[in-house]
């Protein structure tokens, strides 16, 4: 960082006491931030950059190196990628994606290559992808009905198999078993997974053509599934196996039906011994029951929490008494809104203004129309007073997003329990509510989960207190006078 520092000052002309009067900094500081001896703290930072009158991109890319420099380069990076996450999950709930794939066989038949031989070994990484993407091709567009399964932990893969898919016909079904390490390696090219690996799995669940399972054992010297010390890796297809070794420079391809009933035999085998790495539910019961309710860190969603403030009172009122199983519905309503706010006092919550706007304007929350009558103008400004007096006091952890900063459309919670974090998604799909939960559990991506939500505050991802203040102050006093 102080390399690009001492370019930048350089670039601007002026000496470093010239730069310390414009900016109103301490000459000495800045002194020691160019030549490496310290980093620059957050207000240090935002002046200096405006004394070498930086553009945005300059501003940003600082900001880049500054957290590398901070943090770590995996950590930055893994920040970077969950925020890369957010925006495609946004992207994928917000935007129908159409069917444009209809390739016709005669147009596939001059982009797939044919199988020469039973056993076709291949060498070099380009020519390993060449394959395997050749493979997946003809499973999707030649099978009647594709399946694949995975013991193949590579983004690469995952990503290819996410761009076919997305706005294609043919339905798939996708299942694989991820074997990590408790502690990886950090120059390891495969056989870890990371956060950009997990976009393309989470991706690929959302898409309607597409049934994934998603399984994740770690290794162990009692409990080692691969078929050889050389090709560890496999995928399978309805006709044939690709194993692959384990730096993905080296594959064979069998088109032998026993080799590939030994794989199949290998894949079956795991499943005892696995744990489910993206569990997903559609069910809306299941989604928000109260068996399965669990003490939350933090949380990431459209609207601030209002689950403070659900009265029991409040609940009764708000559903619907034609509902068939209103005094059911009720009950459950009473005991979980109750048992949140006993379980969560100290959460961490960000949200979005962009969406509580939103909120403002038509009183809807995130439940099917027949469950629940939508808040009157009063209570939405009740709601929204309490809030703002909460923040005004410190009384709750909550925070507003920058939404110039990151994408986060109204699909989307983010709720971290300590052991996992359960991502909750509702969106419309023609015109229907899509109520689905994806249940992470595996401890290193629920730590960089936790990392990334704790680095929220004070970062560019969030607005200051007083800011976040006086955008609320806006919307009570815009609806007020309506």
């Amino acid at each position: 960082m102080s390399i690009r520092i001492e370019e930048l000052i350089n670039e601007s002309g002026e000496s470093v006491q010239a730069l310390a009067q414009m900016g109103n900094i301490s000459r000495t500081t800045l002194q020691r931030v160019k030549s490496g001896e310290r980093l620059p703290p957050k207000k240090f930072f935002q002046s200096m950059c405006r004394a070498l009158r930086l553009s945005a991109t300059e501003v940003e890319e600082l900001e880049t190196l500054l957290e590398i420099a901070t943090v770590g380069e995996d950590v930055s990076f893994t920040r970077q990628k969950i925020i890369e996450l957010i925006e495609t999950i946004s992207e994928l709930t917000e935007y129908k994606i159409p069917f444009s794939k209809q390739i016709r066989l005669n147009e596939i038949d001059s982009k797939i290559k044919p199988h020469s031989q039973m056993t076709e070994i291949i060498s070099g990484e380009r020519k390993v992808l060449e394959i395997i993407r050749n493979c997946i091709d003809r499973e999707l567009f030649l099978s009647e009905n594709p399946q694949l399964k995975l013991a193949l932990p590579y983004q690469k893969v995952y990503r290819y198999i996410f761009h076919q898919m997305m706005g294609n016909q043919k339905q798939l079904s996708l299942q694989d078993v991820i074997n990590l390490k408790k502690e990886p390696d950090q120059d390891e090219k495969i056989g870890r997974l990371e956060i950009s690996q997990l976009k393309y799995l989470i991706a690929l669940s959302l898409l309607e053509n597409v049934e994934h399972q998603s399984r994740y054992y770690y290794q162990s010297p009692d409990l080692n599934f691969e078929q050889s010390a050389l090709f560890p890796y496999f995928m399978l297809t309805s006709e044939s196996v690709i194993t692959v070794s384990r730096d993905f420079k080296q594959a064979v391809l069998y088109n032998d039906p026993g080799i590939v009933k030994l794989h199949e035999d290998g894949y079956n085998r795991m499943q005892a011994y696995v744990e489910s790495f993206i569990e997903e539910s559609r069910d809306l019961l299941t989604i928000y029951s109260t068996k399965d309710i669990a003490k939350s860190k933090q949380v990431v969603e459209p609207l601030p929490c209002f689950a403070y403030y659900f009265t029991d009172d409040l609940l009764e009122k708000k559903i619907r008494k034609d509902f068939p199983y209103y005094e059911q519905l009720k009950s459950i309503a009473c005991e979980f809104y109750g048992n949140f706010r006993k379980e969560n006092p100290t959460m961490l919550n960000v949200f979005s203004l962009k969406n509580l706007r939103s909120f403002m304007l038509d009183g809807s929350l995130y439940f099917p129309e027949e469950v629940y009558t939508p808040f009157t103008p009063s209570e939405r400004i009740m709601l929204v007073r309490q809030l703002r007096d909460d923040l005004y006091h410190d009384r709750r952890k909550t925070y507003a997003l920058n939404d110039e900063k990151i994408f986060l459309n109204s699909a989307i919670e983010f709720v971290d329990e300590y052991s996992r974090i359960r991502l909750i998604l509702h969106y419309y799909n023609n015109q229907k509510l899509v109520f689905k939960t994806i249940v992470l559990q595996e401890k290193n991506i629920v730590k960089a989960f936790d990392d990334f939500f704790d680095s929220l505050p004070g970062s560019k991802y969030v607005l200051a207190k007083e800011e976040t203040i006086a955008e609320i102050d806006k919307l009570i006093n815009e609806f007020e006078n309506k």
